[in-house]
């Protein structure tokens, strides 16, 4: 009996949640644009983007190498403290677990 009383006010607030939300769900949904449209225009403009990036690279006038180890050291740096922390994190579990 409880149970039935229950489950019919919490339906009850669900209707009338569900009731108050919706003007602004509908306000939402038309002017948020859909997620497919956003990821299409981060694409877009990766690829506007990259269209670029050798006129660029070429208007610098880095030779190759000059460019690769410049790469590689940006890439060394943001990748080093991840796998340092990484090995720290391994090291302090499995010290905890050898109790």
């Amino acid at each position: 009996m409880i149970n039935a009383i229950l489950t019919g006010i919490f339906n009850i607030v669900l209707f009338l949640v569900n009731l108050i939300l919706a003007p602004i769900d509908a306000l939402l949904s038309a002017v948020v644009p859909d997620t497919a449209n956003a990821l299409q225009s981060v694409a877009d403009m990766f690829q506007l983007a990259t269209s670029y990036l050798g006129f660029v690279v070429d208007m610098t006038g880095l030779s190759p190498q000059a460019i690769s180890l410049i790469v590689m050291y940006f890439t060394f740096k943001l990748t080093y403290p991840l796998v340092v922390y990484t090995i720290k994190l391994a090291v302090k579990w499995y010290n905890s677990m050898k109790i």
